[in-house]
């Protein structure tokens, strides 16, 4: 398997536009997040309140839940693959290189689930909410800021 330091300029280049591209669609999402809820409940910032609201408001009927969560089951499907199989060709430690492309998948199966939980069962799990969001941003992020370091600047193979 090649390595990211190892491919070619135009692999490079391509690998380095996706994960910029990647790393765009992640930041607007959470500016958008940020901008829906600008001055609700009387400050800034998100709350507890208003994302279970988002789950269990009038709004959130179990067709619209069921949408949602087709929509973002297979947009960030393509999001999480293209980033993964970047990653896995990185120079990092093979145990970094499994763990990491498959806790975003798993940490969005804990938020989606928890949409409905927190919908049917208990307002609590809009904490699995936000711990599931924050968990696969975070991992997507981590592997975005870390193959586009290894693609510029990692040792490459000695032949």
């Amino acid at each position: 398997m090649t390595r990211l330091p190892d491919l070619p300029l135009e692999l490079k280049l391509l690998a380095s536009a996706a994960l910029t591209f990647a790393g765009l669609s992640l930041l607007m999402g959470f500016a958008y997040i940020l901008a829906a809820h600008q001055g609700v409940e009387g400050g800034y910032g998100i709350h507890v309140t208003e994302i279970a609201a988002l789950y269990t408001g009038p709004g959130a009927s179990t067709t619209t839940l069921i949408s949602l969560a087709h929509i973002h089951l297979l947009g960030l499907f393509a999001l999480f693959s293209i980033v993964g199989f970047v990653f896995v060709h990185s120079t990092l430690p093979q145990i970094w290189r499994i763990v990491l492309p498959l806790l975003p998948f798993v940490a969005f199966l804990v938020d989606v689930t928890s949409w409905f939980l927190t919908k049917f069962a208990a307002y609590g799990f809009v904490y699995l909410v936000i711990g599931g969001g924050a968990t696969f941003i975070s991992a997507l992020g981590l592997m975005i800021l870390l193959s586009l370091i290894n693609i510029w600047f990692g040792r490459k193979s000695v032949a």
